[in-house]
């Protein structure tokens, strides 16, 4: 309860890599607790932070979204998370066992990297600008300017083969005028990969 009147959830969990809580409560009493954490967090100079950063938050630590990081077509183990497949339960109760045995170890398929600019004056890569070599092989999923990093990064969906660390990723964009942005493969999470701003 806070302040003896409105019962509230904490949940030490979130989306953005740090160590965080979400806060449930009644929907008739979220502006009061808001008004309450504001007051409460002045003297720390807490501030509000909307979705944008949220995303930028979560994609430095490579957390997915579903739709945003993933296609019809993707499986747990192109996004780097086949380690969630329960291989011990029967096939028929599991969900998705079937496609997962079948694409494990299908080559062509679609992987996600993370990706850092080459030249970091180069602006950041729109979502969806197509990866290509000749020919289309992959797209960005999300791309972001980095504060914590200082320069641009991103993750993207590309072929099995270009999915290497420091595999050289050419971006294209509309009104590029021919002249590719490039880009490099690099591991994921971008930032505090040890975890330890989870541990605080």
């Amino acid at each position: 309860m806070v302040q003896d009147v409105i019962p509230v959830r904490a949940m030490r969990l979130g989306f953005v890599g740090e160590l965080s809580y979400e806060l449930h409560v009644p929907a008739s009493y979220m502006q009061s607790l808001w008004d309450i954490l504001e007051e409460a967090g002045e003297e720390f100079g807490i501030q509000k932070f909307g979705l944008e950063a949220q995303s930028t938050l979560r994609m430095e630590k490579g957390h997915v979204i579903l739709g945003s990081e993933s296609e019809q077509r993707t499986t747990l183990h192109d996004i780097g998370l086949g380690f969630l497949w329960h291989r011990d339960k029967p096939e028929a109760k599991t969900v998705g066992a079937v496609a997962l045995a079948h694409t494990e170890k299908q080559k062509g398929r679609l992987k996600l990297v993370g990706f850092k600019t080459e030249i970091p004056g180069d602006g950041v890569p729109k979502d969806g600008s197509p990866i290509t070599d000749s020919r289309i092989r992959g797209y960005v999923c999300t791309a972001r300017y980095s504060e914590s990093l200082g320069e641009a990064v991103g993750m993207a969906l590309v072929e099995d083969e270009l999915a290497t660390e420091n595999t050289r990723l050419g971006i294209y964009e509309d009104d590029c005028g021919g002249e590719l942005k490039y880009a490099r493969v690099v591991s994921m999470p971008f930032y505090d990969p040890e975890g330890e701003r989870v541990r605080m």
